[in-house]
């Protein structure tokens, strides 16, 4: 399974969760890897520092699950797309985010292959606020449909590009499993 990571935007957490989603596959048993497209080379840089169980892409090697990070242009997603059987756009519940992300959907649309999977995943969530609230609606406005998972605003998410996987306290290391495995099934 090929999961790409998308949004026109920087900073809207792709890099931290294909690498972190990676890792809680990896954890459970699966041969993961992440495919760093972007050219700041972060997901590289953190695999190769970090000591992870995450592979880097080798084509060479079959993988349960490939990780694709992206870079923030659209214009470079049609090669990050090619074949993705699920492509997870990464917003943050910001308004402000909303514009960028409904124009990568429209982006991503016409270049998701036959049968592939569009999904949006809320990053940096602040849970019992109005915009929590409002994620239903914010993803209607998006035109995605959004996974039942969430992702709160932890900093222990960006402790890990240092300290790896155990950077995560066990409610972290839950709520991203519990995503990693909604995008794989769902």
């Amino acid at each position: 399974m090929i999961i790409t990571l998308a949004n026109g935007k920087g900073g809207s957490g792709k890099t931290t969760l294909a690498v972190l989603l990676a890792h809680a596959l990896a954890e459970s048993g699966k041969a993961v890897s992440v495919l760093d497209l972007d050219p700041q080379g972060t997901a590289t840089n953190w695999l190769r520092e970090s000591g992870s169980k995450v592979a880097m892409y080798d084509p060479a090697r079959k993988y349960e699950a490939v990780f694709i990070d992206t870079p923030p242009r659209v214009e470079a997603l049609p090669r990050a797309l090619a074949s993705c059987s699920v492509a997870v756009l990464v917003c943050s519940p910001s308004p402000a985010d909303l514009w960028t992300t409904r124009d990568t959907a429209a982006a991503i649309r016409p270049h998701l292959p036959r049968g592939a999977r569009l999904r949006l995943l809320f990053n940096g969530v602040q849970h019992n606020t109005v915009l929590a609230r409002d994620l239903p609606a914010i993803a209607e406005r998006i035109g995605v449909q959004a996974l039942k998972s969430t992702i709160s605003r932890r900093q222990c998410y960006q402790h890990a590009a240092l300290l790896g996987w155990q950077a995560l306290d066990g409610d972290a290391r839950e709520e991203i499993r519990r995503a990693a495995l909604e995008i794989i099934t769902a």
